[in-house]
């Protein structure tokens, strides 16, 4: 079991101001999420600034919503499970096998 034991000093570092224009919506349920968990706009736009600067990096996310074809592909597989249908291959060697055959 390792420990690691973390120190955080405050200093009094100088504050800036930025003002930057977004959607009215936007503002209203970012602001309903951070009061979820306590925080507010200042805290979560300076922990992701300071992420920025660490990782070099903006990570854009898009949720998985599966489009039309996998979404068929899904209720077929859940379709063939149900009925018991497949086949269940105890080594990649075996399924290779099958593949070949």
């Amino acid at each position: 079991m390792t420990l690691i034991h973390t120190q955080y000093i405050l200093c009094n570092m100088s504050q800036a101001v930025i003002n930057f224009k977004i959607d009215s919506k936007l503002k209203s349920e970012a602001k309903e999420v951070l009061d979820e968990m306590g925080l507010n706009f200042s805290v979560a736009i300076n922990a992701y600034l300071k992420k920025l600067i660490i990782e070099k990096r903006i990570e854009f996310t898009v949720p998985e919503i599966p489009n039309a074809r996998l979404r068929r592909s899904i209720r077929n597989a859940e379709k063939l499970i149900k009925s018991g249908k497949y086949t269940v291959y105890k080594t990649h060697e075996d399924f290779e096998k099958a593949l070949l055959s």
